[in-house]
């Protein structure tokens, strides 16, 4: 079996994975062009979006799309941090826990319950452009996976959201499926079997 089936398999028994498609290599400058208009139809004066993670996942050999419901397990950490040049000065948050920690530090911001800012941050970030980044993250059902190594996962826009799930023969409208890329490398032990 090869990495890619292997992938697709683990992927397909992963609790809110609807359906997996392997991402033709011609597709990835068009995601890269799309996720790069979108940033900057979406950055706001003095910050800079840039959505590091897909330029990570389409640094790898295979690329695969996964379309999910909430039922998928949240990433394994912040996908979204804001840094000035030196420091985070902001970063999303899910856990409950580290939620209601924040929510009595009168260090923190909160803007809506998954976004925080740091007030000491911020200050010594006055005047400093600011870069909001979205970062590529584990995807830890696949860390066991034979032959396969380099795992990078990464949220996308919603225009590559929408021409990617109907590329696929998915219902880009569905409010209950959210769109994932994945990238990964084979492994040399992998590419000496075959």
């Amino acid at each position: 079996m090869s990495a890619v089936d292997s992938v697709v398999r683990q992927l397909m028994s992963t609790p809110g994975v609807a359906a997996c498609w392997v991402l033709p290599y011609e597709d990835r400058a068009a995601i890269r062009q799309l996720e790069t208009e979108a940033n900057l139809r979406l950055a706001l004066p003095g910050m800079e979006i840039v959505n590091e993670g897909v330029k990570e996942v389409l640094e790898r050999q295979h690329v695969v799309v996964i379309s999910h419901s909430p039922a998928l397990r949240h990433p394994p950490g912040p996908i979204i941090v804001i840094c000035d040049e030196e420091r985070v000065v902001g970063e999303e948050i899910w856990e409950p826990s580290r939620y209601e920690k924040l929510s009595k530090d009168p260090n923190a911001i909160f803007l809506g319950r998954s976004l925080v800012l740091y007030r000491d941050a911020l200050a010594q970030a006055r005047r400093k452009p600011l870069k909001l980044t979205y970062k590529a993250l584990p995807f830890p059902e696949l860390e066991k996976v034979e032959g396969v190594k380099d795992v990078v996962s990464i949220t996308i826009t919603i225009p590559v959201h929408f021409r990617f799930s109907q590329k696929a023969g998915w219902n880009p409208n569905d409010p209950n499926l959210g769109t994932v890329l994945i990238g990964f490398n084979e492994s040399e032990q992998r590419n000496k079997a075959t």
